[in-house]
């Protein structure tokens, strides 16, 4: 078999093919508290909430939201629309990753995925209609949550606006013809807190640590579609299928899984350094101030003690260090 040959046989058994991670989603303990601190610390944009769901869901304008947030359960059952059975009790216990975001081409995409999915034998979770969007769930072998989803409105500010009654029904893949078209927003209104120390421009990966490399990697290859586009001891880049975004997600070697952080894009270096300013104004210490070749970045923890990173990529060359002062799942 040739090498061509090969890559064609292994881009038919990959179930989905992302265009981008679309949002980050946490469990957080207390909703107010983590939504103050995303949006009035770290200038993310409420779009719309859930009440019922406990939920809200903030953003720059790029999707409907770069990061979704939900209170953990307390273990009492949640449920969407039509009775459906959303949040089971035993989940969510403990503040930590709810979910990951994968945004497709379309919604045939995603149904092709799922056939293919289903096919291999692989653990499909749910199914589900959000109304602005049809997901497909599924889990990676460290237990992490999977959500490959297509746009079905493009104008989704229409829709989704302030304090919304429950969004989440049942979702049949095979009910209906899928649409061939993107409903993604091609040319996005983009909009922060004005006066927030922070001014994200937009999600772009997340970093997972794991003591499984090789499974996660054949996870997020095969089903979840990214390419990796560099690799070294203990560590793997990641990327979607919009070359824009350097990568999508980066999976560290480290003795246990955990979810380390989502990384969020500032406007340059200026920016970067003026947002420590306003920061330090306001009495916020970064967890990590990061100064290397390949990034400039700083690290916050929030209320449940979560972090996240507020980075500029630059163009230095990347040189990870297993004896720097600096964690390697902040270096990466």
């Amino acid at each position: 078999m040739t090498s061509q040959t090969m890559h064609a046989a292994a881009q038919v058994a990959t179930c989905f093919h992302p265009r981008r991670l679309g949002h980050v989603n946490l469990w957080v303990d207390e909703l107010q508290r983590a939504e103050d601190f995303y949006s009035q610390v770290c200038g993310l944009k409420v779009e719309f909430t859930e009440p019922d769901l406990i939920a809200t869901f903030l953003g720059t304008g790029h999707t409907p939201h770069d990061l979704g947030m939900m209170e953990t359960t307390k273990g009492v059952n949640r449920y969407g629309r039509d009775g459906l059975l959303q949040l089971p009790g035993t989940i969510g216990l403990v503040p930590g990753l709810n979910h990951l975001a994968w945004e497709l081409e379309n919604e045939a995409e995603l149904v092709e995925g799922w056939k293919r999915a289903r096919q291999q034998e692989r653990d499909i979770d749910m199914t589900v209609d959000h109304q602005v969007a049809h997901s497909v769930y599924m889990f990676d072998p460290d237990g992490n949550y999977n959500e490959f989803y297509c746009d079905t409105i493009k104008d989704w500010r229409s829709v989704l606006n302030g304090p919304m009654e429950l969004l989440t029904s049942r979702w049949d893949p095979a009910a209906q013809e899928p649409f061939t078209e993107g409903r993604y927003d091609t040319d996005p209104i983009l909009e922060t807190v004005a006066g927030a120390p922070v001014q994200p421009r937009r999600v772009t990966h997340a970093v997972l640590r794991t003591a499984q490399l090789a499974r996660m990697l054949d996870f997020y290859t095969q089903v979840g579609g990214l390419r990796v586009v560099h690799q070294e001891e203990g560590v793997a880049y990641l990327q979607a299928g919009l070359s824009d975004y350097d990568y999508s997600l980066v999976l560290v070697g480290d003795e246990q899984a955990a979810f380390s952080h989502g990384s969020f894009e500032l406007g340059g270096v200026a920016e970067l350094e003026q947002t420590l300013e306003r920061l330090q104004a306001l009495g916020i210490t970064p967890v990590h101030d990061v100064r290397l070749p390949w990034k400039r970045s700083f690290f916050l923890r929030d209320p449940d003690g979560l972090l996240s990173e507020w980075y500029v990529p630059l163009e230095g060359e990347r040189t990870l260090d297993s004896r720097h002062t600096l964690p390697l799942w902040a270096q990466v």
